[in-house]
């Protein structure tokens, strides 16, 4: 018998991205006193868009009345979507308030964007505190980690209906030293902070051993990784002729760190991938750095990457039967390795910036190629202005909702239930050859099926307006205040109740032929806009 050799123990490189140096930032001197002083109450959505902080935000001033009565409270919804820049309304707090609170809802990227605008008006001058949920302390520490200023905020129990009166007196006192007690050394300090790069080397073990430091360490998605040795990373960077050191981007969520391409090359060989998927990986890098920033939510998002162009057949991605389902090494990787990047690349921490309150199993791998072979019409590629030559990579923030496997049902059936979906500010629809061709042999396009899809997505408007996202979003929206990219009409705003309209933007309707030629199947799903991004400049 052969005598066992010893395990085999192998350095492995060090996959996590490159935090950005930070501007230390002073906070803003803190009033001596409340009375005399103007005090801005924000909410951060609409009242009655279901931020659940509006009884407490009208409890927090009245007891503030009550505390100061010379002080004079002024409470407001912030005018546009909570993660849009408000200029005029900052202006008007500088402009006209001594100090603020800014209210923030049970999510996480609100209680980012509370962090973060308060933030903004403490460096002109306004001191401020924001009111956050309990359970969203860490997502609050890493922004202010992020912004360079040691906020003060005050957290409040969640959920806020079992507050009771003493706790709300206990929140006028933190607030009232938030606001008044001297900054310390720490809230003071300005200059450079250069966080620490990364070790190039982050473990040595076997197999086994390289694992476990991985997943203990949280940067695996739970499954096990192929250790990025040296050897593996020199194999996958020759996937690609840009240099290793390059930078792929500065702003890679949900931390926005900062990717070389060798760190691509390190996260694509722990999820797997051959060394011909790199211009792929690299693309999937740019385009979740556009559109990214919705994976810091208690939503449960996932993103949906669509492969077009020649580089679907030369690395072996399968756009048939069962092309979103396991099976196929390209699809399956490519997927993952996102997963993967966000946690490695992006500074993902699931409990501090990734907080999605069920989180969503299409995280996992959610990556596949358009059929291009098997449709009677143009690909997503070439409808948005690219090259049947050309190779590109769209990607879509997605994972709220989905319905699907029409296989007898008509349009219409896929229609109606999308227009039920929360927010309907886009979809993809996933057609199957049979369903596109029957289409085509009726004479109509996909521009036909798309606007037939958008049309027959509708609703009477009473029920629209009673959709939970309509006061905090679509409302503003309609009214000029935020997302450039969304354009319902701006007469829903006078139209009558009974009036059926559709739901979506007429852009927000995607269709994508995929799959065999089993059935007509077609299945939807509720996504974002588009980001597409070019293969081909990564090769």
């Amino acid at each position: 018998m052969a005598k066992t050799n010893r395990a085999l123990r192998d350095e492995v490189l060090n996959p996590r991205g490159l935090m950005p140096d930070v501007q230390l930032i002073s906070l803003a001197p803190r009033l001596s006193d409340l009375n005399d002083k103007v005090i801005y109450i924000i909410n951060s959505w609409p009242v009655g868009s279901g931020s659940q902080l509006d009884d407490l935000l009208v409890k927090i001033g009245d007891l503030l009345t009550k505390r100061f009565p010379k002080a004079k409270i002024i409470s407001k919804a912030k005018p546009s979507v909570y993660g849009t820049d408000d200029p005029e309304f900052w202006n008007e707090i500088v402009k006209k308030a001594d100090a603020f609170l800014y209210g923030a809802a049970p999510s996480c990227a609100t209680t980012m964007y509370a962090i973060t605008y308060t933030g903004l008006l403490e460096k002109r001058g306004r001191p401020g505190v924001p009111i956050i949920f309990d359970n969203l302390i860490e997502d609050a520490k890493i922004t202010c980690d992020e912004i360079g200023m040691r906020i003060r905020w005050v957290d409040v129990p969640y959920p806020p209906e079992k507050i009771s009166d003493k706790q709300v007196s206990e929140i006028i006192n933190k607030i009232f030293e938030s606001l008044t007690s001297p900054l310390s050394k720490e809230e003071t300090k300005t200059g450079i902070y250069k966080p620490p790069k990364p070790e190039k080397i982050t473990c040595m073990g076997t197999f086994e051993e390289i694992n476990n430091y991985f997943y203990s360490k949280g940067l695996t998605d739970g499954l096990p990784i192929i250790p990025p040795t040296k050897k593996r990373v020199a194999e996958m960077l020759k996937g690609t002729s840009h240099f290793p050191d390059e930078l792929v981007t500065t702003t890679m969520w949900p931390a926005q760190w900062g990717v070389i391409v060798e760190k691509v090359a390190i996260v694509g060989v722990m999820a797997g991938c051959e060394p011909k998927y790199m211009p792929v990986l690299l693309a999937a890098i740019e385009a979740f750095s556009k559109c990214g920033s919705a994976v810091r939510s208690t939503n449960s998002f996932s993103y949906m990457q669509i492969v077009n162009g020649p580089i679907r057949k030369e690395i072996g991605m399968n756009a048939e039967t069962y092309a979103l389902g396991p099976g196929n090494h390209a699809n399956a990787t490519l997927g993952r390795f996102l997963s993967l990047a966000i946690t490695n690349l992006g500074g993902g921490q699931i409990g501090v910036n990734l907080m999605g309150t069920q989180g969503n199993v299409s995280s996992y791998t959610f990556c596949f190629p358009e059929n291009e072979e098997d449709t009677p019409w143009e690909s997503f590629a070439e409808e948005n202005g690219y090259k049947a030559d050309e190779s590109t990579l769209s990607m879509f923030a997605t994972g709220w909702s989905h319905c699907g496997n029409y296989l007898g049902g008509s349009v219409d059936d896929l229609a109606r239930a999308m227009a039920q979906f929360t927010f309907p500010s886009g979809m993809v629809v996933l057609v199957a050859p049979p369903r596109a061709k029957e289409w085509a042999k009726n004479g109509y396009g996909k521009k036909d099926l798309k606007n037939y899809i958008w049309s027959h997505a509708n609703l009477p408007m009473k029920t629209f307006r009673q959709d939970s996202y309509y006061k905090k979003f679509i409302e503003p929206i309609l009214k000029g205040k935020a997302f450039d990219n969304y354009h319902w009409p701006k007469n829903y705003l006078r139209m009558s109740d009974d009036a059926v309209v559709p739901v979506y933007p007429r852009e927000g309707v995607q269709v994508i032929v995929v799959g065999g030629d089993q059935n007509p199947m077609m299945q939807g799903w509720k996504t974002s806009h588009p980001t597409i991004v070019s293969i081909d400049k990564w090769r």
